[in-house]
């Protein structure tokens, strides 16, 4: 009786373990990646409920939406944190392990996550939540081998043998108001997908009359989710030209040509694998009476330019760079925490590696970028030149060595993003060594069809005062914010480009 006992209890415990192991299988395996959670919350259940002073509930209103419905989290009481939470997690292990998911935001800030780990009893977080802008939609891509623990120092990321059992989102609010947040397309996976999304279906256009068309489709059903729409428009006798991206199904197109216009649509998921095209929907169109150009912003020039040559570049480093990691080089401003990290919080995606070394001129930069790309990036932002000479004999040397350091960056398959150096002092008046400085650095990269982060020029529309804590380095909010945004501009351009897959028709 002893015996027969002892042995029910060892068959008990094994198909205990068995159950509890078998919660940390990942729910489906395919093209690259692990998926452990999805929640597109389209059959009206969340497994998300309000912590702190949080209201959850799911939206259907269309503009709050993807498609469908989406997790609605706002402030119900003043004060205190507030959040959407789900222990509907059982994850071991950080390494490649992504948690991606589009948002949209009212009065906040910053999006983040509390990831907690049952091994050490403690939440691991971003060290850079994602940036929001009010009702805008976005995508973001949170590499969890980049958190760190709560109790722990940014620097010091998380170990490989997490065991995450719970995820609670949680931001930062606009000084002065009450903040509100919509989720949808939350999935969280680990590795690279390697397969291109299915794609969309039933396009239908729909207007024409003055130009205006409006587009819907059918979003594809998949094992990652499509993250962003690419569409596309043929008009009489042109080639297909992208014109727009859209994260929810559906696009307006303001067509300046009467005739027929031809449009499709293709998918890419959050590791920005495109589809194969949609139907092509066709419509006819009126023209619209004579509009007034609006100049393009430049980062959408440069990108016309570029992107030829920066699918090619990307290209050449399939298979051999990081996906997903951004590599910061530059002299002390580079250098400082706060600066690599705010701008990580505008990207909203991957990895960074930082490679600020104070008091650094370009001839710096020339010589160590090659040993800075054995770290094997996907992109480089480099910004050096801060510290050279910007009399007119001395600018074409400085900019030749930031050519070279264009040149390697091409040579290993990553992307590079050159970064004009900021405004000097205080005196909007006084920059002309920044100005010929920044006008060579700009000429050299159109010249080799690479793009440039506008950092200058965006400093230079705000306050600078409030940009420049001693006149040379940058403010760790007000300052790298603008360097952020700048940024970000540049990167939605390059993301545009290496999303358009017309050249393949």
């Amino acid at each position: 009786m002893h015996r027969t006992v002892l042995v029910l209890v060892a068959v008990l415990m094994v198909a205990a373990s068995a159950t509890a192991a078998d919660k940390f299988e990942p729910i489906t395996k395919g093209g690259g990646i692990e998926v452990y959670t999805k929640v597109d919350f389209n059959k009206g259940d969340s497994p998300f409920t309000g912590q702190g002073r949080a209201a959850v509930a799911l939206e259907t209103r269309p503009d709050y939406v993807v498609s469908g419905r989406s997790l609605y989290v706002k402030r119900k009481e003043p004060r205190g944190y507030f959040g959407g939470r789900t222990q509907d997690i059982a994850i071991r292990g950080s390494r490649g392990l992504n948690i991606a998911f589009c948002v949209r935001a009212k009065g906040m800030q910053t999006l983040g996550v509390n990831f907690f780990d049952a091994k050490k009893r403690d939440n691991t977080t971003p060290t850079s939540p994602a940036r929001v802008q009010d009702d805008i939609w976005r995508t973001v891509v949170f590499a969890v081998e980049d958190f760190h623990h709560n109790s722990d120092p940014p620097q010091r990321k998380v170990p490989a043998d997490t065991e995450h059992t719970s995820l609670l989102f949680h931001g930062r609010e606009l000084k002065g108001q009450s903040g509100e947040y919509w989720i949808d397309k939350f999935i969280i996976y680990r590795g690279v997908d390697t397969q291109p999304p299915d794609p969309p279906a039933d396009l239908k256009a729909m207007g024409g009359a003055n130009g205006e068309v409006k587009l819907t489709w059918t979003e594809p059903k998949d094992n990652a989710f499509p993250a962003v729409y690419s569409i596309y428009c043929k008009l009489e006798g042109k080639k297909w030209v992208k014109i727009g991206e859209s994260i929810q199904p559906r696009y307006g197109d303001l067509v300046t040509t009467a005739g027929k216009a031809t449009y499709r649509v293709t998918a890419a998921d959050y590791d920005n694998n495109c589809s194969k095209p949609s139907n092509d929907a066709v419509v006819t169109v009126t023209a619209p009476p004579k509009i007034q150009p609006v100049p393009l912003p430049r980062q959408m020039t440069d990108r016309q330019a570029y992107a030829d040559n920066v699918r090619k570049i990307h290209a050449l480093g399939k298979g051999k760079v990081r996906h997903d990691v951004f590599l910061f080089a530059g002299d002390s401003i580079t250098a400082a925490d706060s600066y690599s990290n705010t701008l990580e919080q505008w990207l909203a995606r991957g990895r960074q590696i930082r490679r600020g070394v104070g008091m650094m001129k370009t001839g710096f930069g020339k010589n160590m970028i090659g040993k800075y790309l054995q770290s094997k990036p996907e992109f480089v932002i480099a910004m050096y030149g801060t510290n050279d000479s910007k009399r007119a004999g001395t600018v074409a040397g400085s900019v030749a060595n930031m050519a070279a350091v264009v040149d390697a960056c091409v040579a290993a398959g990553t992307v590079p993003i050159i970064t004009t150096i900021p405004p000097r002092r205080f005196d909007k008046k006084k920059q002309d060594g920044q100005i010929r400085f920044n006008e060579a650095l700009v000429k050299m990269c159109r010249g080799k069809k690479v793009p440039v982060s506008y950092c200058f020029e965006e400093m230079m529309g705000r306050d600078l005062r409030k940009m420049l804590g001693d006149g040379v380095h940058l403010k760790p909010t007000t300052g790298n914010d603008a360097a952020g945004d700048a940024l970000l501009k540049t990167v939605q351009q390059i993301y545009f480009a290496l999303r358009d897959t017309s050249s393949s028709w």
